[in-house]
């Protein structure tokens, strides 16, 4: 009993956060059959689950809730506001209740006849006939029957947690078998194998990650009952605009941003929307626009709040920071408006005339700033005066597994959250600039001052002589504004498990944890903030060019800019190809790709085509492809999506080039990789393709068992025609492959005019000059029929 009872707690709770946004959507459309269906349904179930659970209370709020609802369905009631606010009111007991019974607290003895006599004050008919009629509507309206839910099970959250911590560790383990194996000699066998351990260990970590996954909407469930009474509250009418709910965050990540949006939204309504009155004079509708957003980009979510209401009026934040002896009236000649936007941060500063019971207290955007900075965010604003306002909020997918910079200084490693890089280049960059003012350093980068540090200094650790050039990173501190930060060399990128670090570690309030990387020596994560912190730097950018958006800067100071495609890989990633390199795009069949000789290609206008990525099997029917050329050669690029055309840097910088990839390029906020088109063509086969089955594949042993049971069978899968003997009556063509294991048999075969592969039964050759393949060798075996030297 115990148990179905804790069950349905939890489910009564689950459902109350989500059905508070539908009595609210449902009271502006009452319409709306099928939002007052599902609101029926779950008074309807508490009801019916309350009388085996021994729950009176529960029973007695959820059947007068109900027998409204039969009412207003059956036709014979209406949903007025004073209704639907005493269905809330039945909601906000039940909860009430709810979280009594689950912390095995004392039930509040509030009177919920006032509650019950509210919700049917305006029925119009005695109780009796009214219970009658309910009945009976609930006996029409009833459905028939439902659909089957998904099967589920519900698991204690420390469970989950420990699966997590589990699967990190196996993260752990495996990065240091990489490490091991890269230290020693080559084993292929061995090798496949720990690529195979890899890929489980990265699917079992993704599938772990996502029950740890909850949709925004988890935010978004207590955000309309809030607007609505806080409206009525205030005499405003407001409407609320939710847009992303689909978009998943960790759930520890929905916790903690809870408080920081349900500030940001309480001082929208109070601060920002006027009432209809001050509206109707200043030309505007009205009800008031309130805009809650979330999306993914990256590893980050954004989350925006817009309302069109008054915005901030910096002249009156400054009066107040004056007032407070925050501010000299000298200083705030100086002061950008940037910087004086940026005053709503400072603690105990408020724009509120008088203080009330929502807010003006001078506690707010400081604390929601903390709180951002905290799970490693950034909160930004867009003022506009007299217009509205737009806080964005970006915050970490999930604070467990990140991407990652491994950096060198003062003769140790330490790891960087890869979102919180903005570029990385060299010292002796030629855009860069490095000068001393007043015994600090100033970076300029394209024009652009920042702030700089060395990672050295501020740790204090003594900075070592090096020959080559050190790394100047871009970091984007918590607060948003980005500084440079100096160190030895950026060493590698891989995916980081994050552990808490010490409590006298943490102390010094420069770092956000530990972590284990490939090359098994434990470092210390970095906190961009807690750096610039430390190191006393401006949280306001003081140069005007920096307010500008960096592909116009870039344009205004002459830097060459050329034209790319962005695009996104079939694996995720958002990268850009210059665009002179694509002679076009297109969508191409799926057939037409494979793969011989251990190189993908794809079939175009007769010939085939090499393809760069290697991909070859879609499950799609289409694929959208770039048909690449660099004056002689040609080669396909398939893609998930062609994005769009965009101008970038003509030399993007980046300390660690990778593969195919060149750099890193900031394009409308994202920072995009950029594919670099030397490697691109240079990993291209020598010589030309040929495919699989463009040529018969002659088996002259064709009497040979081992031929004929074995070999035979694996060239037919592979596609290629197979003839078994040298042919009688078809003559033997230049495509031809002839294969043969039996010596005598060469001097037969070496007039024939077509690509002979002589096979061996045992694995080394017999001397140098011994050119045949070992027959258990399929790689080179393939290879060679397809014409491609290994």
């Amino acid at each position: 009993m115990d148990e179905l009872l804790q069950e349905f707690i939890s489910e009564t709770q689950e459902t109350l956060e989500a059905l508070a946004g539908e009595v609210v959507a449902w009271e502006a459309d009452p319409s709306d059959r099928d939002r007052l269906d599902a609101i029926f349904r779950f008074f309807h179930t508490v009801k019916g689950s309350c009388g085996f659970l021994n729950l009176p209370r529960f029973e007695r709020l959820s059947h007068a809730a109900e027998d409204v609802l039969s009412e207003i369905r059956a036709g014979t009631r209406t949903a007025d506001h004073a209704t639907v606010s005493a269905v809330l009111a039945i909601m906000d007991r039940i909860a009430e209740l709810a979280e009594a019974v689950a912390i095995g607290a004392a039930l509040p003895q509030e009177n919920d006849e006032y509650l019950i006599g509210a919700l049917i004050a305006d029925a119009g008919a005695p109780a009796a006939e009214k219970a009658e009629e309910a009945a009976a509507s609930v006996a029409v309206a009833r459905p028939s029957g439902t659909q089957a839910a998904p099967r589920t099970i519900r698991l204690p959250l420390a469970l989950i947690d420990q699966l997590m911590n589990g699967v990190s560790d196996m993260v752990l383990a495996r990065n240091e078998l990489s490490r091991k194996l890269r230290e020693r000699s080559g084993d292929p066998e061995l090798e496949s194998a720990f690529e195979r351990l890899s890929t489980c260990v990265a699917d079992m970590r993704d599938a772990i990650s996502k029950t740890r996954m909850q949709r925004v909407d988890r935010l978004f469930t207590a955000i309309p009952r809030m607007v609505r009474d806080l409206g009525r509250d205030l005499g405003k009418r407001i409407d609320l605009q939710l847009e992303g709910g689909d978009v998943e965050m960790d759930r520890e990540m929905v916790e903690m941003v809870v408080d920081p949006l349900t500030h940001i939204v309480r001082n929208s309504i109070d601060h920002g929307i006027e009432t209809p009155d001050k509206r109707r004079a200043l030309g505007k509708p009205e009800v008031g626009q309130l805009c809650l957003q979330a999306r993914q980009s990256g590893n980050q979510i954004v989350i925006e709040v817009s309302d069109d209401g008054k915005g901030i009026d910096t002249t009156h934040l400054v009066e107040k920071a004056i007032d407070a002896g925050r501010l000299t009236k000298d200083a705030v000649i100086r002061m950008s408006e940037a910087e004086k936007l940026d005053l709503i941060f400072q603690p105990g500063l408020t724009t509120a005339d008088k203080v009330t019971a929502i807010s003006g207290r001078g506690v707010g955007m400081d604390v929601v700033r903390a709180n951002v900075e905290r799970i490693g965010g950034a909160i930004t604003l867009q003022n506009r005066p007299g217009r509205g306002l737009t806080i964005t909020l970006r915050v970490p997918l999930t604070l467990t597994i990140i991407p990652g910079l491994i950096v060198r200084a003062g003769g140790l490693h330490f790891a960087i959250p890869r979102s919180a890089v903005v570029e990385i280049l060299h010292d002796n960059n030629e855009t860069l600039q490095i000068a001393e003012v007043g015994g600090a350093k100033i970076a300029t980068i394209r024009s652009v001052r920042h702030s700089m540090i060395d990672l050295e200094h501020v740790l204090g650790m003594e900075k070592p002589e090096q020959a080559g050039p050190r790394a100047i990173m871009v970091v984007r501190s918590a607060s948003g504004v980005p500084f440079a930060m100096g160190v030895s060399a950026v060493d590698n990128h891989e995916e980081l498990v994050i552990r808490p670090a010490s409590p006298l570690i943490m102390a010094a309030g420069v770092y956000a944890g530990m972590t284990l990387p490939d090359n098994g020596k434990p470092m210390l994560l970095l906190d961009a903030g807690g750096l610039a912190s430390a190191a006393g730097l401006p949280n306001i950018i003081d140069d005007p060019a920096a307010r500008r958006s960096s592909e116009d800067q870039e344009r205004e100071q002459g830097v060459e800019m050329v034209s790319a495609l962005r695009f996104e890989e079939l694996t995720g990633e958002r990268r850009l190809l210059k665009l002179s390199l694509i002679e076009r795009v297109e969508d191409i069949d799926a057939h037409l790709f494979g793969r011989s000789g251990g190189h993908a290609f794809v079939r175009l206008d007769g010939r085939l085509v090499p393809v760069v990525n290697g991909q070859h099997d879609f499950a799609a029917e289409k694929v959208a492809a770039l048909r690449l050329r660099d004056g002689s050669r040609e080669a396909c690029y398939p893609v998930a999506a062609v994005l769009d055309i965009v101008d970038m840097p003509a030399v993007p910088d980046m300390v660690a080039m990778h593969g195919i990839l060149s750099g890193v390029a900031v394009v409308e906020g994202q920072h995009l990789e950029v594919i670099n088109p030397f490697a691109l063509f240079a990993a291209l086969p020598d010589g030309p393709l040929r495919e699989k089955g463009s040529g018969r594949c002659l088996l002259a042993d064709g009497d040979d068992g081992w031929t004929r049971e074995i070999l035979a069978p694996l060239l037919r899968q592979a596609g290629h025609e197979v003839v078994l003997g040298l042919p009688i009556d078809a003559p033997i063509e230049p495509d031809d492959v002839l294969l043969f294991s039996n010596g005598d048999t060469a001097q037969a075969v070496d007039m024939l005019g077509c690509r002979v592969v002589q096979l061996r039964a045992t694995p080394r050759p017999t001397g140098p000059q011994d050119e045949s393949i070992y027959r258990y060798d399929q790689d080179s075996l393939m290879a060679a029929i397809a014409g491609v030297r290994r």
